[in-house]
């Protein structure tokens, strides 16, 4: 299919002049988005002068670069240029053959060159000719495909063109090698990514096509997320209704399709495959859950993909193609999908438990959870999570800032509707909450009352503006906050609930912490996405801290299912009514104290159907020893030796090792080659495996 957006017009027939139009004239008035690179074209087609007459316009399939080039197309035409538009796919890939499918579209000359004129000199001359009278564009689609063309293409025939045609070379990587490396090539391009299309591009396309419900808009932007050829399958399934050639789960299908043609190989298939499994990946777990040794070379095959992005902990497949692929291939190979889930689950559940009581596990519980956790939770965790934020501690010099915050909350309020995909099943799931409702996430919250606990309870959640977009109340317990919570409306009946040896478990020092009561997490805006992402992470720090975690949440569905698929118990008889003073709201507690964490993991995997190994299982004995509560040790690895295993294991590069240990990487390179010496290891990929197997 040329282009990635389909045309309908829903509920009436076309007739009089609009029926007479041409199909340009109608996909005009379907374009959405690309103002600031049309805009770039306009001026060119304008005669103002550019020094980059070489444009790469590059991004991953489907997400709209022919629909642009489409677009350019059209411009060009109203203002009488030449356009000339190759795809790599629709020739053989030689000079001749590239120049002849060029001369077959020039406008007819009425001089005539030799009969034995070769092709190359024949349309860089009549070319050249051209550009002396009009604009000339040269525009060559799926770029990716020209192999062993490069080199012809920019020494043969760019080099001898005439400086001021305008060359358009879209694909789906961007130019490297000479492009780069060569100062005169490189001051004559420009390199033009082509992202996915915003929100306001796909309702406004929504409403062009008839569909012109708010929902149907925003369930278009949740499935598609600007992507061009998603929105177009979405939306003519939408149109459609089931008359089409593809139905609601199809398009996904249909999707994945499409990306893995990119993909040369079986064994490149297969890791794809893997990759999409995880929400990032690196080359130690994907080796992992593949269950083999990954080449270095098979892996860089694999980032090379278009579809594949470098973030902070590794490489992540693009969000759509990891959601079709994963449909795709649970449809397809239920056993091997089911078979790659269980190998990503118990890898995080392992290091979870490997590092209990050692290390921060905030960001292995939110991956374990993108797989346990209930559908709500796995819609709510289906996004990118980015580096936008930032977490402040509540003072008396910020304080001000969440007093306005929650004066902002208030008068703001308003009827949300929240929608998300759970990426499991590639259902969409949709909740709604009053005006009423959205309050409740901050009634009985004070912010000066809470600081004169000086426990630092209150966190705001801050922008890279500066700007207050949502905090977090969780409130630790020990003996200088067990007299508050007592009294507190919210948590009190659960402490008064506690038998006397139960409370003097949570007596411990001001210094210390025994758990922790949540009393609220907000966020400004709870249809975005990243913030609720944010505000969910702040759970993960406790919850499997080896401490008690407890909430008493507003007596809403979404709260009770969310806290139930967290793993949080209701507590029998203990309820109060203090967020509208009439609506009975329980509170739930999660308690990982001691043994009770090998309890919670087992019931948490065991509703997807896994099991843990039994050595592994809540109430197994164990000895006392340090041997059998640290396994690291059997290997005889000394404790700098052990964090080094354990950071491999995370996942962390060996630069990213010695910044957190505070040591040179060559020391890193030291620890690891003891610890693969002492562990018969050979590689990360087999270290990873012997430790978690």
């Amino acid at each position: 299919m040329k282009g990635d957006v389909i045309r309908f017009e829903r509920g009436k027939a076309i007739t009089g002049p609009q029926a007479a139009s041409s199909i340009d004239d109608r996909e005009e008035e379907f374009l959405v988005g690309r103002e600031k690179e049309r805009a770039l074209f306009e001026r060119f087609l304008a005669g103002e002068p550019m020094s980059k007459h070489i444009w790469n316009l590059y991004g991953t399939g489907g997400v709209g670069k022919s629909t642009l080039l489409d677009a350019f197309r059209r411009q060009a035409r109203r203002l009488n240029a030449v356009f000339l538009l190759l795809d790599s796919r629709e020739f053989r890939r030689t000079g001749n053959d590239f120049c002849k499918q060029l001369l077959l579209q020039l406008p007819s000359a009425k001089e005539k060159g030799s009969r034995d004129e070769e092709p190359l000199d024949a349309v860089l001359r009549r070319l050249n000719r051209l550009a002396q009278d009009r604009q000339v564009v040269v525009a060559l689609d799926t770029f990716e495909e020209m192999t062993g063309m490069e080199g012809w293409l920019r020494e043969q025939f760019l080099r001898e063109l005439d400086p001021g045609i305008l060359v358009l070379l879209a694909g789906r990587y961007p130019l490297k090698g000479q492009w780069l490396l060569s100062p005169a090539w490189r001051e004559r391009t420009l390199w033009l990514a082509i992202d996915h299309l915003t929100r306001t591009d796909v309702l406004n396309y929504a409403r062009k096509c008839g569909l012109t419900e708010e929902a149907q808009g925003e369930r278009l932007w949740e499935r598609t997320r600007g992507h061009g050829l998603s929105l177009s399958l979405a939306v003519s399934t939408e149109l459609l209704e089931g008359s089409g050639p593809l139905n609601d789960a199809g398009w996904s299908s249909e999707l994945a399709s499409s990306w893995l043609k990119e993909v040369a190989d079986e064994e490149l298939r297969q890791l794809v495959e893997a990759a999409s499994m995880l929400r990032q990946f690196n080359q130690e777990l994907l080796a992992y859950v593949v269950e083999r040794d990954i080449s270095a070379d098979a892996f860089g095959r694999l980032t090379a993909l278009s579809f594949v992005r470098k973030i902070d902990r590794g490489w992540r497949l693009h969000d759509l193609m990891r959601e079709s692929t994963r449909s795709y291939l649970r449809e397809r190979a239920p056993g091997q999908f089911g078979k790659l889930m269980e190998r990503c689950v118990r890898y995080y559940a392992s290091i979870i438990r490997g590092s209990h009581g050692k290390r921060d596990v905030a960001w292995e519980v939110g991956e374990l959870f993108g797989y346990i956790g209930d559908a709500f939770i796995r819609a709510h965790l289906n996004t990118s999570w980015k580096e936008e934020f930032i977490w402040e501690p509540l003072s008396a010099a910020n304080l001000g800032e969440g007093l306005q915050y929650l004066q902002r909350r208030r008068n703001e309020a308003r009827t949300v509707t929240r929608r998300g995909v759970d990426p499991m099943t590639g259902d969409l799931l949709e909740l709604t909450l009053s005006k009423a409702e959205m309050l409740y996430a901050i009634e009985g919250l004070d912010l000066e009352e809470l600081l004169s606990l000086g426990q630092q309870s209150v966190m705001l959640l801050k922008a890279q503006d500066g700007s207050v977009q949502g905090l977090s109340a969780i409130i630790p317990i020990n003996r200088g906050t067990l007299d508050y919570l007592e009294q507190n409306p919210f948590s009190g009946p659960y402490i008064r609930s506690l038998s006397a040896a139960e409370r003097k478990e949570l007596d411990v020092p001001e210094s210390e912490q025994a758990g922790w009561f949540i009393k609220s997490i907000d966020v400004l805006e709870w249809t975005d996405s990243a913030l609720l992402m944010e505000g969910g992470s702040q759970m993960y720090n406790y919850m499997c801290s080896g401490k008690l975690f407890f909430a008493s949440p507003p007596p809403l569905p979404m709260f009770y299912d969310s806290h139930l698929g967290f793993g949080f118990e209701a507590v029998p008889d203990v309820f109060h009514c203090s967020y509208d003073g009439k609506t009975p709201t329980p509170t739930f507690v999660l308690d990982t104290r001691g043994k009770k964490l090998d309890a919670f993991l087992a019931a948490m995997l065991h509703r997807i159907g896994i099991q843990l190994e039994p050595a592994e299982v809540a109430g197994t004995e164990r000895s006392g020893s340090e041997e059998k509560e640290d396994p690291l040790l059997r290997f005889g690895l000394t404790e700098r030796e052990r964090e080094v295993t354990l950071c491999v294991i995370e996942g962390c590069s060996n630069l990213e090792i010695a910044a957190r240990l505070f040591v040179s990487e060559i020391t890193v390179k030291k620890h690891l080659s003891s610890v693969y010496a002492k562990m018969q290891v050979k590689n990360r990929s087999q270290l990873i495996k012997a430790v978690l197997q």
